[in-house]
């Protein structure tokens, strides 16, 4: 799963998963764009001290001039882009479905829908003329749980399900694979600040009791799944789900 040469671009890589998949990418070869609203200095400084190549880009995905603009430095600084992991999400609060305000509704499908949209758009354009390109967008296992008290999350990550499906067959013919990876419920700090400490300790032995691996799901547990997807060893997989929960969902 050589990536060496490979311009890899991830949203959401300031922490947590977007920051795990990065390095996790770097290590075998790929040179990175780190795109997030917050500032990528931590997860730059990681890779460059392993020796890798990576760049910092201030984006808000839900922002079309943003993406654009992300895909043109990519291609100033590397030359090319070959891979797109559409990481950036907005978590959202755990809240009765009723209590969801408009505005966080909107916002929480600006970031998760609307921003993958917006990313595919700005890179395909580039991997169309290469004849090769891989784009792994990142749904959730709450699709597959229908978790309750998330609904806009749930309803958000379940659009980028179904958006991936659609999308590899409109590229049918261009070379460009697009699948999609539904992580369980990892242990990042944006995931645990989702309630109080009680609460998120309930929620995790509930997951721990639906799952056949017993223990909790960390960012490294994804990181090959994103590499697999992201190399040659992929290049017959298209419009595909990979559930990785510790079988929590059987998918």
């Amino acid at each position: 799963m050589d990536l060496d040469g490979r311009v890899a671009i991830v949203t959401g890589a300031a922490r947590g998963l977007g920051q795990e998949y990065s390095l996790a990418l770097a290590r075998h070869g790929a040179r990175i764009v780190a795109a997030d609203v917050l500032a990528c200095d931590e997860t730059l400084s990681r890779i460059k001290a392993a020796g890798g190549s990576a760049i910092g880009v201030t984006v808000d995905v839900a922002d079309r001039r943003n993406t654009e603009a992300m895909a043109e430095r990519a291609v100033s600084q590397f030359g090319r882009i070959d891979i797109l992991v559409n990481n950036a999400a907005l978590l959202g609060r755990l809240v009765s479905f009723d209590q969801i305000s408009e505005d966080e509704w909107d916002r929480i499908m600006a970031v998760n829908v609307k921003g993958t949209w917006n990313c595919c758009k700005a890179v395909i354009p580039i991997m169309r003329p290469q004849g090769k390109g891989k784009i792994i967008n990142v749904s959730s296992g709450t699709i597959w749980s229908g978790t309750p008290h998330y609904l806009h999350y749930v309803t958000s990550k379940g659009a980028v399900f179904a958006l991936t499906r659609s999308l590899a067959r409109e590229l049918s013919g261009t070379g460009i694979n697009v699948n999609t990876l539904t992580p369980g419920y990892t242990m990042t700090p944006a995931a645990l600040s989702l309630a109080d400490r009680e609460s998120i300790e309930t929620l995790k032995q509930n997951i721990l009791g639906q799952q056949i691996i017993k223990r909790s799901e960390q960012p490294g547990d994804l990181s090959g799944t994103v590499v697999f997807l992201a190399s040659d060893a992929s290049d017959f997989i298209t419009g595909q789900t990979f559930n990785v929960d510790g079988g929590g969902n059987l998918h």
